[in-house]
């Protein structure tokens, strides 16, 4: 009998263990009013744009193309948003946001210094990826990079998203 409530003991211990590890803190940033600077590179560029243009004119065909072009190189763009304890408990943290498509995580470190996953996205433009993410100055700050590759209308692109942000302070206003 004792070597069975040794084994048990022991089974208990590991089960417990598990799942603390599950549950380990998660990135260590402030929660409040936030400014994100998201500077995006689309790869790819010089391919057909990743529309149907077989029914445009050659005109309508070669703007197309040359606006496609134009959004190929780096697109930098500064929001404001609000980290709420509830939205950074969401399964949807940190994923892409499209009514189109349904996409998962698996996160692979989830620490209070650092936050990284896979990202796995099917429907009408599957998307597979990584996103690393950095909290900074005690939760004050963060930096990461997101990779993605996705196929649209049988064409593949590559994306590459590098981010920093900046704590503004706890109230957020009117920002969502």
């Amino acid at each position: 009998m004792p070597v069975t409530r040794a084994i048990t003991s022991s089974a208990l211990v590991v089960c417990v263990t598990a799942v603390l590890l599950a549950q380990a803190p998660v990135l260590d940033v402030k929660l409040g009013l936030w400014e994100s600077t998201i500077v995006t590179n689309m790869g790819g560029a010089g391919a057909p744009p990743p529309i149907d243009t077989s029914k445009m004119t050659a005109e309508q065909a070669a703007k197309m193309a040359e606006l496609m072009k134009g959004l190929m190189g780096d697109q930098t763009m500064v929001q404001k948003n609000c980290l709420t304890k509830e939205e950074l408990a969401k399964d949807s943290f940190m994923l892409p946001q499209d009514s189109k498509i349904t996409c998962t995580r698996t996160i692979t470190t989830n620490t209070r210094s650092a936050f990284a996953a896979n990202i796995d996205c099917t429907g009408q433009r599957a998307m597979k990826g990584q996103i690393n993410v950095e909290s900074l100055e005690g939760g004050a700050a963060y930096k990461g990079t997101m990779k993605m590759a996705s196929t649209f209308n049988g064409r593949s692109m590559n994306m590459t998203m590098r981010m920093t942000g900046k704590y503004l302070g706890p109230e957020c206003g009117d920002v969502k």
